[in-house]
């Protein structure tokens, strides 16, 4: 049995994220690996740069692979489309397994009928697959039936049918655990396509204690975990293969914040050389895990504050400002770099709740960063339930891609506005802080961003500001003149 599973990556941000393979790649292949060792399992990557749905299906065709496992995530799923005709239409087929988030909403009725689609965590359903075609070489997605207790579906067997078996039995609070990434049985999953970086995706647990309403971790209503000596053999793992940088997939560093601090501990006693970037949630700090974040070697830290406007419904974001005061100011003084993320579009919010949003994070958090997001409407949340239900209180609607366009609290010019203001507003602070000036009182800000936005000659830095890219965005600013922005605030 051969088993490939596929990445896709962009070349174009390697200065940013220098790796080709996903970890959900790396970890479905650890743990196949684990139940079956007599497999042949193979890691392979594609660039999105110069994509070739042909040639990417010539080269997993001529290895030979019985099952090829390909990602579902919502800028993968053209090119994952593609590439599973391509294979699909060879004599000698192999069984195509597609899996990732976008697997539980998307329209699937032009896939190749012989597709299979898995829903939730993989590793078992891919196992399970993988076992059902070394036992049977015709073995299809027109071979799943109704009834079948595995959350897959495909052309003949239904997607609703699959929904119960989605979600791990929450009794169940350990991972499945593969083999160690990074170690020496891991290195075989990369012959023929190694990785030569020193940056990884890493991950100690899925799922949330919280539910926010707009998030998509909250599909999985718990949280999961790798064993501790499991998580700490990767550790040293990373450290002696030359990984210096990662980033820390956790929804929440560690699940928790006692064993957010344990797995900070471990990171500093086994491999204090790698920079860690990962999410926090402001509500875990207190003064030991502070100490611990001071101790570390934080690259970058992200919390989301997403908004303080106490309109938009306590089901999106239920922020405890008093916690929030009390330590995340600090941050920063300490050493911390930490970035602070908004959401532009949230039901209940307006251009003044939004400019609110971003003084009281500027001027009262100080963060490092600021950076905002347009809201999407995910699949399975609570906020897609109020997709279209104009005659509530509370509504929204989105475009095909699931953005959101307007909502019960503004229209789509509204939306727009607010879209290039947060923009503006982000990326004009970090540029300052590229220029070395800090601490700029708000009132500076909005008031370079009311002139850029007036100005008819720079009317192309809206549509810049609009995509809310800060490196595009800071050179927006920098082309406007960074001397005279730069001079004014201070």
């Amino acid at each position: 049995m051969r088993v490939a599973l596929v990445s896709f990556y962009d070349s174009q941000r390697f200065a940013e994220f220098p790796i080709t393979h996903a970890l959900s790649s790396m970890r479905l292949g650890a743990y196949l690996s684990r139940q079956h060792p007599e497999w042949e399992i193979r890691l392979r990557a594609f660039d999105e740069q110069g994509w070739s749905a042909e040639a990417a299906g010539a080269s997993l065709l001529a290895e030979g692979f019985d099952v090829v496992g390909v990602p579902a995530y919502i800028w993968t799923l053209e090119r994952t489309r593609q590439l599973t005709v391509e294979l699909s239409n060879a004599p000698q087929a192999p069984l195509v397994v597609c899996g990732g988030p976008e697997t539980r909403a998307m329209p699937y009725a032009d896939w190749p009928e012989g597709t299979v689609f898995a829903m939730g965590q993989g590793e078992e359903p891919l196992t399970w697959l993988c076992e059902q075609r070394a036992e049977d070489a015709g073995f299809d997605g027109l071979r799943l039936a109704n009834g079948l207790a595995q959350p897959l579906y495909s052309a003949r067997r239904e997607r609703r049918d699959a929904y119960r078996h989605a979600v791990p039995d929450r009794r169940d609070r350990r991972l499945p655990h593969g083999i160690e990434l990074f170690g020496p049985e891991f290195e075989e999953l990369l012959a023929g396509d190694p990785v030569e970086t020193d940056f990884t995706w890493y991950e100690t647990a899925r799922g949330c204690i919280y539910d926010c309403s707009f998030c998509g971790h909250n599909t999985l209503p718990f949280f999961a975990t790798f064993d501790t000596d499991f998580v700490r053999t990767e550790i040293s793992n990373m450290r002696a293969r030359g990984i210096r940088r990662i980033f820390l997939i956790d929804p929440i560093l560690g699940g928790k914040a006692a064993r957010g601090k344990e797995i900070l501990r471990m990171f500093r006693d086994l491999a204090p050389e790698i920079a860690i970037n990962a999410y926090m949630r402001p509500e875990f700090l207190d003064d030991e895990f502070v100490e611990v974040l001071v101790e570390s070697n934080i690259e970058e830290l992200l919390m989301g504050l997403q908004t303080t406007n106490p309109s938009v419904p306590k089901h999106v974001r239920g922020n405890h400002f008093g916690k929030i005061m009390k330590y995340v100011p600090h941050l920063t003084a300490r050493g911390i770099p930490w970035r602070a993320e908004l959401i532009v579009g949230l039901p209940g919010d307006d251009m003044a709740g939004l400019r609110e949003s971003l003084r009281f994070t500027v001027e009262e958090l100080r963060p490092w960063s600021v950076h905002s997001y347009h809201l999407t409407a995910i699949p399975e949340t609570k906020l897609f339930e109020l997709l279209d239900r104009t005659d509530d209180e509370i509504w929204i609607k989105a475009d095909d891609k699931l953005r959101v366009v307007s909502a019960s609290s503004y229209n789509e010019r509204e939306l727009r506005d607010m879209l290039i203001y947060a923009g503006a507003v982000t990326s004009l602070h970090a540029h300052l802080r590229e220029q070395g000036v800090f601490d700029v009182p708000f009132s500076e800000l909005d008031a370079q961003v009311g002139r850029i936005l007036s100005d008819p000659a720079a009317r192309s830095a809206r549509s810049t500001f609009l995509r809310m890219g800060q490196d595009a965005g800071r050179a927006a600013w920098a082309a406007y003149g960074a001397g005279a922005v730069t001079a004014a605030a201070g």
